[in-house]
């Protein structure tokens, strides 16, 4: 893969998947927490919360071997994260 290439797809995959990861996080944090905490602060919690996988895929994405690789752990950890929340909404029986 040319240079130019495998850093556009790093930076796409990123953005959008530290996007995704972040937004799954939120979910399924703001879904669990409400047995420890008032629903509203547990929401609060779960988007600050969520900010930290948002930072973390980037800095993974910039320090895997390859693009590719970075792209495979990325959509695998992402997939992984929305399958919580699908479980936890199946669960508590809300939505998100």
């Amino acid at each position: 893969m040319k240079r130019k290439a495998e850093i556009a797809l790093r930076v796409a995959t990123a953005v959008g998947g530290g996007y995704a990861l972040a937004a799954g996080t939120a979910a399924a944090l703001s879904l669990a927490l409400p047995a420890v905490q008032d629903r509203a602060e547990a929401v609060l919690t779960a988007t600050m919360a969520a900010l930290l996988p948002c930072v973390l895929t980037v800095v993974m994405v910039f320090a895997a071997a390859s693009a590719r690789r970075a792209l495979a752990w990325t959509a695998g950890l992402t997939a992984a994260v929305w399958a919580v929340v699908s479980l936890l909404k199946s669960m508590t029986g809300t939505a998100v």
